[in-house]
């Protein structure tokens, strides 16, 4: 009897555990939308979502250090500098539950990168199939993110402000039954650039006919981020997908220029009877006369800011200087976080928060940015677009790069931009005289 093969059984074996990672990444906004269905019809949170992603966490950590030693022991050495912070809070308060929060908090941030790099390992391994366990993940969290829109403009779930959660009697915006509110607005940004790509790329005739509700969708949810970020992925999806001639003038250029005219005229004059019966125009107005455009565009965040700086000149020492105060230390001095990623990312964890941001968000714009410049590219220009705006995003408004509930989509769709420049390279190698630009 001849026994199998060994080799065989283990490849078989971390297939599986592939599979069921990717399906796990599919249903993360499932699983987050059941939560968020308790919270809203019994007012209790079993915490399914953070035990979810603690397990997925778990999971492509250990296949990480499967397929690359280096890779794992880079990971868990970013992770040990997060804590150096925390822990130092820790000692100074015996604060436990705190402590807890500062580590889940450190994973939130960090998981974008590890779900990344874990995308670039299977890529090289298997191309194809992460490619199409990808896209599948991609596609089924869209279908739940509209599901959730649908659901709340029929008056289930959370609104986007006020409501019984925020303590006030008027609600606007919808979010189904996810309770984070700006953290729906990366998601959208995430799951309808793509979204709007793919179509662009397969039929221009569905493209225009998804764009408007791509927008209405943006305006249903209502933050700032989503309807900004509505309008400026449905033009700037085309003119991205010109790829090498992205800078030059070309007739696209011109023909997406009457629309957006056109638009912007839609916004200025039909919409606003919409925003004036939905409460956005006197929540605009009052920012503009009590805080200027600065306070419309930070909503008050820079207040948040300037208080933080004199909080922080007058408590702190060397150590909280390079290593942050972690987020429990800053809630014992004020707010604990400023709603703006790179400066609540350097108060948490110091030099090595800030540093991270900057070294991550460089990445992600490197993958994209190569991946756009090829001509067969997939993914590229959209995660291109992605990438900028929820950089933007994250300056602006927060809760991008610190967010636990978009970090594994972001992690994906730039997995999914370096997996066209695995299939570049491996396409060079085989026809090495194919002139493609790189």
């Amino acid at each position: 009897m001849i026994n199998p093969n060994p080799d065989a059984k283990i490849r078989s074996l971390k297939l599986a555990i592939c599979q069921l990672t990717f399906l796990m990444l599919g249903v993360t906004l499932l699983v987050d939308s059941v939560n968020g269905f308790f919270l809203s019809g019994m007012g209790i949170d079993p915490k399914l979502s953070a035990m979810f992603k603690l397990t997925l966490l778990f999971l492509v950590l250990l296949q990480v250090g499967a397929e690359s030693k280096r890779a794992l022991a880079y990971s868990l050495t970013i992770l040990i500098f997060f804590l150096v912070g925390p822990v130092i809070t820790l000692v100074d308060t015996l604060d436990a539950a705190g402590f807890i929060d500062d580590f889940t908090s450190s994973l939130k941030i960090l998981t974008a990168l590890f779900i990344f790099v874990y995308c670039c390992l299977m890529a090289d391994k298997w191309p194809v199939l992460t490619e199409k366990y990808g896209q599948m993940a991609i596609k089924f969290g869209f279908l739940i993110l509209l599901s959730n829109i649908i659901l709340g403009v029929l008056g289930f779930g959370f609104s986007s402000y006020g409501g019984a959660e925020d303590g006030d009697n008027e609600e606007i915006g919808v979010k189904g039954f996810f309770y984070a509110g700006n953290e729906v607005s990366g998601i959208f940004i995430v799951l309808f650039g793509v979204i709007l790509h793919l179509l662009w790329i397969r039929s221009r005739r569905l493209y225009f006919l998804f764009a408007p509700i791509a927008m209405v969708c943006g305006l249903l949810i209502a933050t700032k981020a989503a309807m900004l970020a509505g309008v400026a992925m449905v033009f700037a999806i085309p003119l991205f997908n010109e790829r090498n001639k992205l800078l030059n003038l070309t007739w696209l250029k011109l023909k997406m220029a009457f629309p957006l005219i056109v638009v912007g005229i839609i916004l200025a004059v039909v919409l606003l009877p919409v925003f004036e019966a939905t409460g956005l125009l006197g929540r605009f107005m009052w920012f503009y006369e009590k805080k200027g455009i600065i306070g419309i565009l930070l909503s008050g965040r820079d207040e948040f800011v300037v208080n933080m700086m004199q909080v922080f000149e007058h408590h702190t020492n060397l150590l909280d200087y390079v290593f942050g105060l972690s987020k429990t230390g800053l809630g014992l001095l004020t707010k604990n976080a400023m709603e703006i990623d790179p400066i609540d990312m350097y108060l948490w964890h110091g030099l090595p928060g800030l540093l991270f941001f900057l070294v991550n968000a460089t990445i992600f714009l490197r993958v994209s940015y190569l991946a756009t410049r090829i001509p067969t590219s997939t993914w590229g220009p959209s995660v291109l677009v992605i990438n900028l705006i929820l950089i933007g995003v994250s300056v602006v408004a927060g809760h991008i790069f610190t967010s636990g509930m978009l970090a594994p989509l972001l992690g994906l769709v730039n997995g999914m931009a370096y997996i066209d420049l695995v299939n570049q390279r491996r396409r060079l190698c085989k026809s090495p005289n194919i002139n493609v630009a790189a």
